[in-house]
C-alpha cells in the first residue's frame, strides 16, 4: 500500500489545493502562486514572517484548507455544487447555475457546525465533508453500474489499459484511486471511464488517470463503509431548497426549478412520468406520453451535454457523452410547452424552452458541442437548406444498382447503440482513426450526431474513409469498399445524413459520384437549429487527409482554414480538371496532403472564403485572388472621408424600422443621412474575413475593409447611437459576434472588470499605455475585439504591444514581456480561438487560454434557424501543476471515447508525475508544450530512443549543458523543461531526433542540430 487513509487524504489535500510543500521546496510552486490562492501576501495573515516557506507545518495546513483558486473552489477544491448536495449549503445562483464563480454568498444549514465560509476553511469541516464527497460518488458510481449489472468490486484490483492522446497508459485500479478520480472528474465521469474507456481531463487539462494511478494504493474503508459514513450524516437539507427543510422548487422561488424559468411542471424525480437523469448507454422510449398533462424532470445536465431533436420517431433527448437517448415516440417539439417540465439547470431549461411549443418545422439534429475544455469540438456549421433529398434513377450504365432503400430506412437497420457497435463514428478532433478488421458482412458502425455537411464518406484506392473535415478527423475502414457495404451495417443519428452516406453504399465502386438508389420520394428535410448558413469550415493542416470536398460553396460563405505551419513555401492552390486544388507539400517537397473542391474554380473564391494563419500563405492567397494586403508605414490608415457622389452607396430597399437599408460596401462613398432611429446596414452575405465594424476619432461608424485603406463611413451619426436592429440579420456568425462586441462596448454593455484590460479593435486613432500590469494578478480580455485578422502582438523596448490594423489602435504594456504572460492572462470567446486563432500571435495554446461567455453582448439577428455561438466558459491555465477544479456531482463532463492508434514505438509524456522513466526497447520522447513543468527524462537510450520535437519552431527551443544533464527548454512556456539525465550533446545522432513531417525544426539554422554542434557535437553530421 502506498500508506494510511490519512496519508491518502494529505496527499490529496496537498495537490488539490496547491499548498504542497514538497512542491514549493523543489519551486515548482512560488510566492507568487501562495499570494493568489491566499489572497494577499504572507504579510497579510503572518505579519511575522516575509515568506511562505518561514510557516509551521500546522499554519501551512491551515492555509491548505483556506486555498481558493480562481473559481472560488477552496481546500480541497470544494464548490458551492458540491456543498450543496451534501447538505452544508443552500442557493440559488451558484458556480455551475448562473454564475461565473463560486461566490459564497448563500445560506449555511449549520451541518457539521459550520455557519459559514469561515467555519468551513477548517480541517475539521473539510476533513469530513471530502470523507462524504467520496462516499456521495461511490454511490452514484455504483447506482450507475448498477445499470449494466456490475459493481465496483468487479473493476477494483484488476489492471486496465486506456489510450489517452494516442498514447496507451496502464493503471491499477484501487479504491483511493477511485475516489480521487470522482473527486476530480465527477461519478459519472469516473463511471465513464471504467465502462466505456472515456478518458477526460478537467479545466486545467489535468487527466482523470493521473488521479487514478498518482492516489492509488493507499489504506481505505471498503465501498459499503465509505457510502454508509455517507448516508449516516444525512440530514434532509441535501439538494436545493431552504435549510429549514423546505421543498426545492417551491413556485414562484427565482432560481429554482419551481420557477417558470425553469418550467412549470413542479415535480421531481420520484413523481414526473419521464425522468431525464445521468445513464449510461441506456436508450429508452417512452411509448405512451401525453404532452397534455405528462411531466418531465430534467436532471443536472449542462445545457452543452443535452441536444434535443425531432426525428421520425418522435422527440429525442441526448446525451452523446454519456452513450444515452430518450424518445418520446410520437411527440414532436410543437406538442410540448414548458408546463411538461421540471428543469434543474436554467441554462438547459432555456435551450429546451427555445426550441419547443413552435409550430414551425421540426429542427434537424443540431451538431454536440464537446464541453471539455482541454479538447474542444468547435459548433460545426451545417448548411440548413439541404439539397433535394429526392433520390434519382440509378445510372443506366452500372450493372450492378444497390437494392432500393425504404424511406424510413435512412437512420440504418443495424440497431446499435454506441456501446455496442462495431465502430462509432462521433466528434474527436483531430484524430484519424484506422479499423483493420472491419467484416461488413457481421460488423456495425454507429454514426452520432453529424449533419450531411459535416461528414463525407469516399472511397480510396479500395478503403472506404468517413472525413470530417471541418473537425480534421477521419475514420478508414481498411480493405473495405462502398459496394461492401449495406443498410444493415449502419445506425446514422440523422435521417439526413443517413440519406447521403446510405445513397452511395451497396454501389459498385470507381470514380464519380456514386449511384443513388431508385425509391420514393422523400419529403423535404426540416432545416437544422442553430447552424450558421453555408458556413462549412475545411480545415487544412500539414497533417490532414487527403479529400474531395464535393459540396463546398463559396457563395454561401463556405470557408478553406489553411492552419499553422502552412506556409507559402509548402503551399499550391491551382485550378484542375477536378476542381481548385489545394496542395500542402512537406519539408523535402514531398506532397502531405491534396483537398480538392470538386467544381469550384479560384475565379469563385474571395479573400471572404479563407482563414489563413501564417502570414506568409496569406500573402499567396491574397496573390493569386489579385487582393492586396496593404500595410500603411506607421499606425493605422488614414481616415478619409469620401461623398463625392463618384460611387454612391446603394439602398436595398425598405428597412424592418421603417426607414431605408443600405448596403455596407467599403467600395461605395460614404453614407449621408443614415438616421440611426429607422434605417439600417445590409451585410448581404459578407463574412467577417472580409468586412468588419470600426470607428472614426469622431466616433462616427466605419465600414471597413480588414486588408486596407478602403471604407465607408456613416457621416453625422455616433457609432454610439445605433442599436443592435440598425445591423437587421446578420449572416455570417462571427461578424455577428464582432459587430455586438463593437457596439457593446460603445454602448456600455457587458462586463468591466477592474483587474481587465479590454483590447478593442475598432478605434482609429487610439494607443492607450497600460502602466503596472501584473501578470500575476491581471488579465487581458478580447471579448470585445471586432476584428480576425490582422493582429500583432511584438515585444520592444517600452513593453509588449498589442496593435491590429487596419485602424492601428494599440495597446503598450509597459515593463511586460510576452513571455511573462500565462495562459490564464488571456480572455477569449470560443470562436475566436477554436475557430480563429487569435491566440497564436501570443505563442500561446488555444485549448489553454481562458474563455469567457459573450451571452451578455448584444448580437445582431441571425438568419431563422440559426444561432451564435459564444457560451462556453473555461479557466486559462496558470503556471501552477496542481490547483486543480474538481467536478462535481451534478456537472458531469463530456469525454472522448474515441480510438486512435497507437504509435509503432512507445512516446511517452509526463501525464502522472514530472519524471519519465524509460524502459527497455525503442521510446519516444514528446517535447512539446505542457505549461511551466519541469520533466526528468532517465535511462534516455541513445542507441535507440527518440527525441519528437512535433510541431515547435527554432525560436521555441533552447538547448544547454547542465552539468551531466542536457536541458532542452521550451521557450516561453512558463519555463517548461526536459533534462535527459546522464546525456551530453555528444550523445546525440540524428538519427535521435524526429519532428512532424512539415516540420525542419531539427535541420533549421539555429535548430536541434545546431544547437547541439555548439555545445561540442563535433561529429553531427547533417
Amino acid at each position: 500500500m502506498a500508506g494510511t487513509y490519512q496519508d491518502f487524504l494529505s496527499a490529496l489535500l496537498a495537490f488539490e489545493s496547491g499548498w504542497d510543500r514538497e512542491r514549493y521546496d523543489s519551486g515548482v510552486i512560488q510566492d507568487w502562486q501562495l499570494d493568489q490562492w491566499a489572497g494577499g501576501p504572507v504579510q497579510d495573515r503572518f505579519p511575522q514572517y516575509s515568506s511562505w516557506s518561514q510557516l509551521t507545518d500546522a499554519e501551512w495546513e491551515a492555509m491548505a484548507y483556506q486555498s481558493q483558486n480562481s473559481l472560488g473552489f477552496v481546500g480541497f477544491q470544494f464548490g458551492e455544487a458540491l456543498l450543496i448536495d451534501l447538505g452544508y449549503y443552500d442557493d440559488t445562483v451558484f458556480y455551475g447555475n448562473g454564475a461565473a464563480t463560486n461566490t459564497w454568498d448563500g445560506t449555511w444549514t449549520g451541518k457539521n457546525g459550520v455557519n459559514s465560509f469561515a467555519d468551513f476553511t477548517t480541517k475539521a469541516a473539510q476533513d469530513v465533508a471530502i470523507q462524504e464527497a467520496f462516499g456521495y460518488n461511490l454511490q452514484v458510481i455504483e447506482n450507475q453500474l448498477a445499470n449494466s449489472g456490475q459493481s465496483l468490486s468487479d473493476y477494483i484490483g484488476q489492471t486496465a489499459t486506456y489510450t489517452q492522446n494516442g498514447q496507451t497508459v496502464t493503471v491499477e485500479l484501487t479504491l483511493t484511486g477511485i475516489m480521487a478520480a470522482a473527486h476530480l472528474r465527477g461519478a459519472w465521469g469516473t463511471a465513464s471511464l471504467l465502462q466505456s474507456g472515456a478518458v477526460s481531463t478537467d479545466e486545467y487539462g489535468t487527466s482523470i488517470l493521473q488521479y487514478m494511478e498518482q492516489f492509488g494504493g493507499f489504506d481505505a474503508p471498503t465501498v459499503a463503509e465509505a457510502i454508509a459514513f455517507y448516508e449516516s450524516r444525512l440530514t434532509g437539507d441535501e439538494g436545493l431548497g431552504t435549510p429549514d427543510g423546505g421543498t426545492p422548487g417551491t413556485p414562484g422561488t427565482p432560481g429554482t426549478p419551481g420557477n417558470g424559468d425553469n418550467g412549470s411542471a413542479d415535480v421531481d424525480e420520484g413523481s414526473a412520468d419521464v425522468v431525464i437523469t445521468w445513464s449510461w448507454g441506456q436508450d429508452s422510449v417512452v411509448s405512451n406520453f401525453d404532452p397534455a398533462t405528462g411531466t418531465i424532470f430534467v436532471d443536472w445536465i449542462g445545457a452543452a451535454d443535452l441536444t434535443i431533436t425531432q426525428t421520425a420517431n418522435g422527440v429525442v433527448f441526448a446525451v452523446p457523452s454519456n452513450n444515452q437517448t430518450t424518445t418520446l415516440q410520437g411527440v414532436q417539439l410543437s406538442d410540448l410547452s414548458p408546463s411538461n417540465f421540471t428543469v434543474l439547470d436554467s441554462g438547459t431549461a432555456s435551450k429546451i424552452f427555445g426550441l419547443i411549443g413552435a409550430d414551425s418545422e421540426a429542427p434537424d439534429p443540431e451538431v454536440p458541442v464537446d464541453p471539455d475544455p482541454v479538447d474542444p469540438d468547435p459548433e460545426i456549421p451545417v448548411d440548413p437548406d439541404p439539397v433535394d433529398p429526392d433520390p434519382v434513377d440509378p445510372d443506366p450504365v452500372d450493372p450492378t444498382p444497390a437494392p432500393p432503400i425504404e424511406p424510413g430506412s435512412w437512420n440504418g437497420t443495424a440497431g446499435v447503440t454506441a456501446a455496442n457497435a462495431s465502430v462509432v463514428i462521433t466528434w474527436a478532433w483531430g484524430t484519424d482513426r484506422v479499423v483493420s478488421n472491419f467484416n461488413p458482412q457481421s460488423d456495425t458502425i454507429f454514426i452520432d450526431w453529424f449533419g450531411p455537411e459535416a461528414i463525407d464518406v469516399t472511397e480510396v484506392n479500395g478503403n472506404v474513409i468517413f472525413t470530417m473535415a471541418s473537425n480534421n478527423q477521419t475514420v478508414t475502414l481498411q480493405g473495405v469498399t462502398l459496394s461492401d457495404l449495406s443498410a444493415s451495417n449502419f445506425t446514422i443519428q440523422s435521417t439526413e445524413t443517413g440519406q447521403e452516406i446510405l445513397s452511395q453504399v451497396g454501389t459498385v465502386s470507381g470514380p464519380g459520384t456514386p449511384d443513388t438508389p431508385d425509391n420514393p420520394d422523400m419529403p423535404d428535410m426540416p432545416d437544422m437549429p442553430n447552424m450558421p448558413d453555408g458556413a462549412q469550415m475545411i480545415m487544412i493542416m500539414p497533417n490532414s487527409p487527403s479529400r474531395v470536398i464535393t459540396d463546398f460553396d463559396p457563395a454561401d460563405g463556405d470557408m478553406l482554414h489553411l492552419e499553422a505551419g502552412v506556409i507559402a513555401e509548402r503551399l499550391e492552390i491551382q485550378d484542375t480538371v477536378n476542381g481548385l486544388t489545394v496542395t500542402v507539400y512537406t519539408a523535402t517537397g514531398e506532397v502531405a496532403n491534396t483537398t480538392v473542391l470538386a467544381g469550384v474554380s479560384l475565379s469563385d473564391m474571395t479573400m471572404n472564403n479563407f482563414m489563413v494563419a501564417e502570414e506568409s500563405a496569406l500573402n499567396e492567397v491574397a496573390s493569386l485572388l489579385g487582393q492586396s494586403i496593404e500595410t500603411p508605414d506607421t499606425g493605422g490608415f488614414d481616415v478619409i472621408y469620401d461623398a463625392d457622389g463618384s460611387n454612391t452607396p446603394v439602398p436595398t430597399g425598405a428597412s424592418d424600422l421603417g426607414g431605408v437599408k443600405w448596403a455596407a460596401e467599403f467600395g461605395k462613398d460614404d453614407i449621408v443621412g443614415f438616421n440611426p432611429a429607422a434605417d439600417q446596414l445590409d451585410f448581404g452575405n459578407a463574412s467577417v474575413h472580409g468586412l468588419i465594424l470600426n470607428m472614426t476619432p469622431n466616433g462616427e461608424p466605419i465600414v471597413d475593409n480588414p486588408w486596407g485603406p478602403d471604407m465607408q463611413i456613416l457621416q453625422g451619426v455616433q457609432l454610439a447611437d445605433l442599436t443592435i436592429e440598425s445591423f437587421g440579420v446578420v449572416g455570417n456568425e462571427h461578424l455577428r459576434q464582432d459587430l455586438g462586441g463593437v457596439l457593446s462596448w460603445e454602448k456600455g454593455i457587458g462586463p468591466r472588470d477592474g483587474d481587465t484590460v479590454y483590447i478593442r479593435s475598432h478605434e482609429y486613432g487610439q494607443a492607450e499605455v497600460i502602466n503596472g500590469f501584473d501578470p500575476a494578478t491581471q488579465k487581458i480580455s478580447f471579448l470585445y475585439f471586432g476584428t480576425r485578422e490582422r493582429l500583432s502582438v511584438e515585444d520592444t523596448p517600452n513593453g509588449m504591444v498589442i496593435s491590429v490594423l487596419p485602424s492601428g489602435q494599440s495597446f503598450t504594456f509597459t515593463g511586460v514581456q510576452k513571455a511573462d504572460l500565462i495562459p490564464g492572462n488571456l480572455e477569449f470567446h470560443f470562436d475566436q480561438v477554436m475557430e480563429d486563432n487569435l491566440e497564436a500571435p501570443f505563442g500561446i495554446d488555444q485549448n489553454d487560454v481562458s474563455l469567457v461567455s459573450r451571452e451578455a453582448l448584444l448580437t445582431p439577428e441571425a438568419p431563422a434557424g440559426q444561432g451564435t455561438d459564444g457560451f462556453q466558459v473555461r479557466e486559462g491555465v496558470g503556471a501552477v501543476s496542481g490547483t486543480e477544479t474538481p467536478d462535481t456531482p451534478d456537472s458531469p463532463d463530456t469525454s472522448d471515447t474515441s480510438e486512435v492508434p497507437a504509435p509503432p514505438a512507445t512516446t511517452v509524456t509526463p501525464s502522472t508525475s514530472d519524471t519519465i522513466n524509460l524502459g527497455s526497447g525503442a521510446d519516444t520522447v514528446a517535447i512539446t508544450w505542457d505549461w511551466g513543468r519541469e520533466v526528468s527524462v532517465l535511462n534516455f537510450d541513445a542507441s535507440e530512443d527518440l527525441l519528437d520535437f512535433s510541431s515547435l519552431s527554432v525560436n521555441d527551443i533552447s538547448l544547454q549543458e547542465v552539468g551531466t544533464d542536457l536541458t532542452i527548454t521550451v521557450q516561453n512556456n512558463g519555463g517548461h523543461t526536459y533534462v535527459l539525465e546522464d546525456i551530453q550533446a555528444e550523445d546525440l545522432s540524428l538519427a535521435n531526433l524526429t519532428a512532424a513531417d512539415w516540420n525542419t525544426v531539427v535541420t533549421d539554422a539555429g535548430g536541434v542540430a545546431d544547437q547541439l554542434r555548439a555545445l561540442g557535437n563535433t561529429d553531427f553530421l547533417l
